[in-house]
């Protein structure tokens, strides 16, 4: 009988293991599953859109300052009631030169000469070369937008120059 009941416990004992082990490869199996679906379902999911804000989209729908244009406007010297018209044309370019005037009664120009530009950031340069070699006249300009300079003339600030786009 001892015999007997060492031979049924050696059978529990096996039928324990192999539902344990098959309870362990079936936890297994179930465990690889989920880490799997998981993973696809990372996998499957989209990215998030990163978050901008206003500024960004400014920054990349401003375009750069442009001074090619019709300008019109006055020169003068602060503190002085006299006003001198001005006319600057600004033509499409690499090297944005045109020309500028000065306008005087029955809208006349009485003098003339060339210009050429160059823009930064918010600021521009302008010369105005004169005819006869004469010496030219530079401007150092703020431009914080397309359609407004103010200037003064450098080595002499209290020459003012203020333009807006036509």
């Amino acid at each position: 009988m001892d015999n007997n009941i060492q031979n049924q416990s050696l059978s529990v004992v096996r039928s324990v293991k192999s539902i344990l082990l098959a309870t362990l490869m079936a936890g297994s199996f179930s465990s690889a599953m989920a880490i799997l679906g998981k993973t696809s379902q990372v996998l499957a999911n989209p990215l998030k859109s990163q978050q901008v804000n206003n500024l960004q989209i400014n920054e990349v729908i401003t375009s750069p300052s442009s001074i090619v244009g019709n300008w019109k406007g006055n020169l003068y010297s602060q503190g002085d009631d006299a006003l001198t018209s001005v006319e600057m044309v600004i033509k499409q370019g690499t090297n944005q030169q045109g020309t500028w005037k000065f306008i005087g009664e029955n809208n006349t120009p009485f003098e003339s000469g060339g210009v050429v530009s160059s823009v930064g950031a918010n600021s521009a340069t302008l010369e105005f070369k004169q005819k006869d070699k004469k010496p030219s006249w530079f401007f150092k300009c703020k431009l914080p937008n397309n359609t407004q300079l103010s200037c003064e003339k450098v080595g002499n600030t209290n020459w003012k120059l203020t333009l807006k786009k036509n």
